[in-house]
Parts: structure tokens; sequence; C-alpha cells
């Protein structure tokens, strides 16, 4: 039997319990627990490599959140068997972060009973019965044992991508995201009580009004628990009628600052609509916040430039941390290509977005 074949047996042996299996050397055992620094930052795919992110270091992003859609932790369909490939990813991503000190977000992003592979919906089964949750609480149990000591490069624990809840969510149903967060918490808390969990905020429909409310405005809906390391995290892409303008099909263009039924957005507005959440962050200095994703196409030129700037400013003013959607993730998004130009796909070192993000990463310590 061949070396390589050997190792893959010891791995798939390590996996099924998860439980002290690493690809690199445990540090020295510690008490204190890694708190949630200010990070300025990127999101990356499960394709980024070694190069990738020596390249982002030199630029002076200290965060990267790994996101894992396209390449789930766990089958989507039963028997829900975990995916060897994804585990070993991600080791790589956290060896080349220590390597290069670029420190990782572990965003799961997907997980069975979810319907959407970029986002969850308020339809998705998953808020409709327990047994999902047991599937997913079981995972971080496991995903906790596998990292708990992997040491600062752990960023945190990103638990749920965009979750949708009711305005009138059933308290102890499945429906209820603050028992959720309370039981993955617990459970992740008795294997690792070192590292970072973040809360996504969720995006609140309401029935009654047939209205939607921001990622923002769902800090009005969760239960923050006594847990002292714990960061919320929110996403920005508002006004989507220039955030996701023309990724799928063209149509016309949407300036910024722009005026959609009748509501000026602007840095003014933008601040407006996250009042709930500015409000919460004076209160509560002590809990972090993260704007996990913002973006917009690339080939938004000039008008992006602003509207990311604004984003960023708001952030910085309240000592938030972010993370820009994305890195050398998808060709829609790429600060390094062309800002007005769509078809031109050419990653360039001193692309106008690029730079952009550049000037605030060089803020990091």
């Amino acid at each position: 039997m061949n070396v390589g074949w050997i190792a893959r047996i010891a791995w798939y042996g390590c996996l099924i319990g998860l439980v002290g299996c690493r690809s690199a050397p445990p540090e020295e055992p510690r008490s204190q627990p890694y708190y949630w620094q200010q990070y300025r930052g990127v999101n990356v795919g499960c394709d980024i490599g070694e190069q990738d992110v020596e390249e982002l270091a030199q630029s002076g992003a200290n965060l990267m959140r790994l996101s894992m859609p396209v390449c789930a932790f766990m089958e989507l369909d039963s028997p829900y068997a975990y995916r060897p490939e994804a585990f070993a990813t991600l080791d790589s991503v956290l060896n080349w972060g220590e390597r290069y000190g670029v420190n990782v977000l572990i965003d799961p992003h997907r997980y069975p009973g979810t319907e959407h592979p970029w986002t969850m919906l308020g339809s998705d089964p998953f808020w409709q019965d327990f047994k999902w949750h047991e599937l997913v609480i079981n995972f971080w149990d496991s995903l906790a044992s596998h990292c708990a000591s992997r040491g600062q490069v752990v960023a945190g624990y990103d638990l749920l991508n965009e979750p949708q809840v009711n305005l009138k969510m059933q308290k102890d149903t499945p429906e209820d995201i603050n028992l959720l967060y309370a039981k993955l918490t617990t459970a992740i808390r008795q294997k690792d009580a070192l590292h970072t969990i973040v809360y996504a905020l969720p995006r609140v429909y309401d029935a009654e009004q047939d209205t939607l409310y921001s990622y923002h405005q769902g800090i009005t809906e969760l239960d923050i628990p006594a847990d002292d390391n714990i960061c919320l995290e929110s996403h920005t892409y508002m006004p989507m009628a220039f955030s996701h303008q023309n990724i799928w099909e063209e149509g016309a263009y949407v300036a910024y600052p722009t005026t959609v039924e009748g509501v000026t957005w602007n840095a003014a507005h933008l601040e407006q609509v996250q009042s709930d959440l500015i409000d919460f962050s004076k209160k509560h200095p002590d809990v972090p916040i993260l704007i996990g994703e913002f973006s917009s196409p690339r080939w938004t030129g000039q008008d992006g430039l602003h509207y990311l700037t604004d984003v960023i400013e708001l952030a910085e003013q309240h000592g938030w941390s972010w993370a820009y959607h994305a890195y050398r993730e998808s060709h829609v998004w790429d600060p390094e290509m062309s800002i007005t130009n769509r078809g031109d796909s050419v990653r360039r070192a001193n692309a106008p977005r690029w730079e952009l993000l550049k000037s605030y990463f060089a803020r990091n310590e």
C-alpha cells in the first residue's frame, strides 16, 4: 500500500471522530480566549491557493472570511456525510493564514435543509424541523474539536450565512433563531472555549406588512448571550438595485448615489437605515460588529468606488470590522479587475478598486 493511500485512510479515520486530528502541530495549551480584533479583510472561496493568500497578506488585509458553499463540509442529502476534501481545504487555508499572517473566519455558508447556495431563505425546510438543527449542532461540535487548538489564526466561527426569520417567530420552535444560536454556542463551548463565535444578524420578514427588513435591523430580534466572546455580523447590499445590477442579465444602469422608489440612497441614508445597529454598538461597545459582506459589481466604476467608500467609512466611524466581497472568487466582484469593462478580466496590481481597499488595509496593525 503506497504512502498516499495510507495518508488518506489515516485522514478518514480522523474525520470520523474529528478529535485530535490536525495538519499542523498543536500549540501550547492556552487558557485565555482569542478575542475578536479589528479586522479589515475580504471574503474568499474554497478555490483560493497559497499564492493568493501570500499576495493578500502583502496587500495589508488581516482577515479571510472563508466561505464554503460550493465545497460544503457536509453532503446536502442523506446520510449527510462529512466531506474530507472540505476539511482538508480548511486546514490548508489555516496553514497558509498562519504562514502569512492572515486570520481566517470559518463560514460553512450552507447546510442540509437549505435551498439556495448563497443565502438562507425563510421558506427553507431548515426553519421547519429540528432535525436540520441537530445536524448543524453535531457538525459544529465536530468542527470546534477540529479547530480548538489552531490558535489565533482562527478568527472565529461564522455559524449561519444570511438567515431569514419571521418578525413574530415562535419561541422554542425550529424558527427560533435565538434557540438555535444558544444550542450551537453550548455545543461549541464544550469543545472550544477560546475562539470567537459569530452570530449573523437575520433579515426579518414582516408578513403583515409584506416587508423584508435588512440585516442591520435584525439586531432587534436577537438575544445576546452571556458569552463574552461573541461577534455580531451584518451584510450591506443596500440598495439591491445598485449592488446587484446587471449580474445575470444586462439592463439599465443604476448610479450611486441613487433614488429608488422615492428614497435617496447615499452615505447619510446608509447610516440612517443602520441606526438600530449603530445604537446597539454604542450601548454595547464590548460586543464587536463585523460587516461580513458588502460590494457592487466591479463595472459600476467610480460609483462603485463611492459606494464602497461610504460603507467602509461608516464601519470605520463605529469601530466595526469589515470584509469586502470578494477576493479572487468571482469576476463580478474581483477588485483587481477593470471597474468599467465587464469583459476585461485581467487582474492588475493598481486596479482602482484594489487600490481603494489597500488604502484601508494600511490601517491594520
